[in-house]
C-alpha cells in the first residue's frame, strides 16, 4: 500500500484431483479396455504390460470394468472409492477364451477303410485339432487304426467301440496356421458307413505335447438301447465339452439335449448307421461341474458315445 487502494489482488481454487491404477495380468491385458464409471466415466486402453491409469478423479465411488475380445477378464469388474488419495493396485487376470475356428465334415458308405475330412485353413496360432471319427462295422472291435494330416502327430483321446462301429476323438497340435490340409483316419476293418468331423480350437492349454495339455476330462458309455448318454467331471474353469457318436441300428436325426448344439450328422438313407457330433452350446463357467453330452431321442438303439473336454489356456 502507497497511498492507494490496492485491487485485483485475485486468486483461484481447484478441487483436489486423484488416480486410480491397475494392472491386467496374461496376454489378454495387452490394448484391452478398460472403463470408468460413476462419480465420473472414462475409458482407457491398457499399456503392452496391461498397465492403465484414470488421473482427475475427484472423491467418490467408482467401478473399473475390463473388456478385450477373446478372453475373460476376472474379476469381471471392481468397486473403487477415492478419499482424498490415489487408488493403486487395482488387478485383474486375463484368460483367452476357447474358441472354434474351423470345422469340416465328411462322410463315406459302401467299402470304408478310411474316411477323408474336407479341406481346411486356420486362422490363428497354437490350436488344438479334433478328429471326431463314427463308423458303423459288421462286428464289434472295430478301431481307427490311425490318423494323418497337416504334417501333425495324431494321438487317440478316447474310443468307445462295445457295439458295432466305433466312436473316437483324436488330437493332434499345430502352433503355426494351416492351410489346405485333409485329415484322413484309417480303418481296422471294412464298414458300411464312416463319419469324419475336425473340429480346431484356440485359446487352448498350449502345453504338453501334440495338443496334451488341452485335454482333460474324458467319458465313454455303450449301450444296446437307450438315449445316448456320456457324463464328466469338468477339471478347469471356462472348459469345453464336446462328444463324437456312433447309432449302428439305425438311421436316424438325433434330438440333443439341452444346452447343446449339433455339429454335424450323418443319416445315409441306405444303410443303418448315425454318426454325429454335437457339443456344448457354450464353456462351462466353473471346475468340477457334472456335464452331459446327451441326446433325448432315438432311445431304442444301440449306440456307443465318447466324450472329452478341452482346456483354455491358464
Amino acid at each position: 500500500m502507497n497511498n492507494a487502494n490496492v485491487t485485483g489482488i485475485n486468486f483461484s481454487s481447484a478441487t483436489a484431483t486423484y488416480s486410480i491404477a491397475g494392472t491386467i495380468s496374461g496376454s489378454g491385458g495387452n490394448g484391452a479396455t478398460v472403463k470408468l464409471t460413476g462419480a465420473a466415466s472414462a475409458t482407457v486402453t491398457a499399456s503392452a504390460t496391461g498397465t492403465y491409469t484414470f488421473s482427475g478423479l475427484v472423491n467418490g465411488s467408482y467401478t473399473v470394468t475390463p473388456s478385450k475380445s477373446g478372453y475373460i477378464l476376472t474379476p469381471a469388474s471392481k468397486a473403487v472409492t477415492l478419499n482424498g488419495a490415489n487408488v493403486t493396485g487395482v488387478t485383474f487376470t486375463s484368460t483367452a477364451q476357447l474358441a472354434i475356428d474351423k470345422t469340416a465334415s465328411a462322410d463315406a458308405s459302401l467299402s470304408v477303410s478310411s474316411i477323408t475330412s474336407p479341406a481346411l485353413s486356420t486362422t490363428k496360432t497354437n490350436e488344438l485339432l479334433l478328429a471326431f471319427v463314427s463308423t458303423n462295422g459288421s462286428r464289434s472291435g472295430v478301431t481307427v487304426t490311425g490318423v494323418t494330416g497337416g504334417n501333425l502327430t495324431w494321438s487317440l483321446v478316447r474310443r468307445t467301440n462295445a457295439q458295432q462301429g466305433t466312436a473316437e476323438i483324436w488330437r493332434a497340435f499345430s502352433a503355426s496356421t494351416l492351410s489346405n490340409v485333409t485329415v484322413r483316419a484309417s480303418l481296422s476293418q471294412t464298414s458300411t458307413a464312416a463319419s469324419i468331423t475336425v473340429v480346431t480350437f484356440s485359446g487352448v492349454d498350449t502345453t504338453g505335447s501334440g495338443g496334451s495339455g488341452a485335454i482333460g476330462a474324458t467319458a465313454g458309455t455303450s449301450a444296446t438301447s437307450g438315449g445316448p448318454t456320456a457324463s464328466l467331471t469338468t477339471t478347469r474353469n471356462n472348459s469345453w465339452v464336446v462328444g463324437v457318436g456312433t447309432d449302428s441300428q439305425r438311421s436316424s436325426g438325433r434330438t440333443v439335449g439341452s444346452s447343446q448344439t449339433m455339429i454335424h450328422q450323418d443319416t445315409p438313407v441306405v444303410f443303418a448307421f448315425t454318426g454325429w457330433v454335437q457339443r456344448q452350446n457354450s464353456t462351462t463357467a466353473t471346475s468340477g461341474t457334472v456335464v452331459a453330452i446327451n441326446d433325448t431321442a432315438p432311445t431304442n438303439d444301440r449306440y456307443d458315445l465318447t466324450t472329452c473336454e478341452v482346456l483354455p489356456a491358464q
